[in-house]
């Protein structure tokens, strides 16, 4: 019986620690994707990434996106601004808008069009069971 908890413990462990996936396939609620161009162009990638974390970005996103969409069941604070995540992000992605051109992107603290894309460094998203794309 210990060795059965002891396994599921283990399991539950490398199930919540696990990398961000590219699997188009097995998409998941929340996921997001990051194009280096706008309107979903470029090189792009799909993320499975934990609700709550800060995610930053890496080479060839980090200061270089063009859009930013996120799936259905989530939505995420961008942050442009600064080099990690804050508190409250700079703008909040939703499902239902996304972020199709974030080089021409209405920044909602300014109200300025912005290139948001050529210093986004990070993100966090949040679990949304009102959201839908």
């Amino acid at each position: 019986m210990q060795t059965f908890i002891a396994a599921t413990i283990i399991a539950l462990i490398a199930s919540t620690t696990a990398a961000p996936t590219q699997n188009l396939a097995a998409r998941a609620p929340g996921d997001v994707t990051i194009c280096t161009g706008e309107n979903y162009t470029g090189e792009c990638t799909t993320l499975s990434v934990p609700f709550y974390d800060c995610y930053h970005l890496e080479a060839p996103y980090l200061n270089n996106v063009g859009s930013f969409k996120v799936d259905a069941g989530a939505y995420c604070r961008i942050t442009y601004t600064a080099e990690n995540c804050t508190m409250h992000g700079d703008a909040f992605i939703w499902p239902d808008t996304n972020a199709p051109t974030l080089h021409h992107f209405d920044d909602p603290a300014t109200q300025e069009n912005i290139d948001a894309g050529s210093t986004m460094t990070s993100f966090l998203c949040q679990e949304c069971t009102n959201c839908n794309a």
